[in-house]
């Protein structure tokens, strides 16, 4: 416990719970409109290692894990010429929801991690805010 799937869902719960309707929350793979003008985030899950973990003695085989590190990516998104304060208050608000969280047994985040994404795109101004995780399934 938790297998990939049961990761995602567990990371877009605590997002979806904690964003409380602030704005829409488009997740990765879901048909999403944006409608115009109106801030929203975006959540992408993605694993990008996995590897053996023993845990404990090293003799008991129950001990041993695949454990899985990743992030959740979150995009925020808001109108562009309307300055900085809504994108980083949208980031501050991530980190208070995601940030050294256990939403599940053997799923943990670490603290939110923000950057600029380049240029304005589309007539956004756009933060990524990059939430890493480790998820131990027990083998």
């Amino acid at each position: 416990m938790p297998t990939l799937l049961e990761t995602a869902a567990a990371l877009n719960n605590l997002l979806n719970i904690g964003w409380a309707g602030r704005t829409d929350i488009a997740i990765d793979n879901v048909p999403y409109s944006e409608v115009n003008g109106q801030a929203y985030i975006e959540s992408i899950f993605i694993p990008y290692t996995t590897y053996n973990v023993n845990i404990g003695s090293g003799i008991d085989s129950s001990c041993e894990r695949k454990r899985t590190e990743g992030v959740l990516q979150i995009i925020v998104r808001t109108p562009i010429n309307e300055g900085i304060g809504l994108a980083y208050s949208y980031s501050n608000d991530i980190s208070g929801i995601m940030d050294n969280k256990n939403p599940i047994p053997n799923l943990f985040t670490y603290v939110t991690e923000v950057r600029r994404s380049g240029d304005n795109k589309d007539g956004w101004y756009t933060l990524i805010c990059d939430v890493p995780f480790v998820s131990d399934e027990i083998n």
